[in-house]
């Protein structure tokens, strides 16, 4: 990139996003990594778990990430990536190292749950982790909450949650077929039976959701229209 589009890449950057600094990067298996960040971007900002943060890339490119703590009065917060394609955000994620200087946007709004000490049932993918985390760690949930998650890989997605020390989760393994996702929606509706009324999360890839809720619809499971957020499609970019 040279020319104009350097110089108002330069500017975008300074004017819309504020130094942080890594101070740590701790690999989870082959396709995670735990990063820690501090500095000017986290202090006295609003944060409540399952906010976002986007993180500049250079060349205008820009990816949301969800921490999974932040402490805003010390200006430090930590996040999981997933190390999802060969995309910006996981290239980025996959060479960070401590002292790495980068640069954040104020945290934004991601998921709005109308009753944050309700039991809820989570469903998402590998992407969906640190929203996961956060949601578990930081609120005052119900302990019943359940989390379900399809997966590449059990074994490795679960040493991501023993690490993470998310509870009550459990995890799937995709299929070539789909038909992991009708197991899925099993899962979420014997965990609707258990909790009554739970509070419905979507989260992870977007033909997921859809098919998730049309199963259950058809399964005549009354979850309203739920929380959603999509991370990602495939044959898509830039998603949050």
């Amino acid at each position: 990139m040279s020319g104009v589009p350097a110089i108002l890449s330069s500017v975008v950057e300074k004017l819309l996003f504020s130094p942080v600094t890594i101070t740590g990067v701790e690999q989870i298996g082959e396709r995670f990594r735990l990063i820690s960040m501090e500095g000017a971007g986290f202090k006295g900002v609003r944060w409540q778990p399952s906010h976002s943060v986007q993180i500049y890339l250079g060349n205008m490119n820009k990816r949301s990430y969800t921490p999974i703590n932040l402490d805003a009065k010390l200006g430090r917060a930590s996040f999981v990536c997933f190390l999802h394609g060969r995309g910006p955000g996981s290239a980025w994620a996959a060479s960070a190292n401590k002292g790495d200087l980068c640069r954040v946007m104020r945290p934004k709004d991601a998921l709005e749950l109308s009753d944050p000490t309700q039991a809820f049932l989570f469903t998402g993918d590998e992407t969906s982790l640190a929203t996961a985390r956060a949601l578990h760690g930081f609120l005052r949930i119900n302990s019943a909450s359940r989390f379900v998650f399809e997966v590449d890989s059990a074994r490795a997605t679960q040493a991501v949650l023993e690490r993470l020390e998310i509870t009550n989760a459990s995890v799937i393994e995709k299929r070539p077929d789909g038909s992991h996702l009708r197991e899925l929606g099993s899962r979420l509706a014997e965990g609707a039976a258990t909790l009554g009324s739970p509070a419905w999360i979507f989260t992870g890839q977007a033909p997921s959701i859809q098919r998730i809720r049309k199963d259950l619809k058809q399964s005549g499971i009354a979850h309203a229209k739920g929380v959603t957020r999509a991370y990602w499609s495939p044959g898509k970019t830039g998603m949050d």
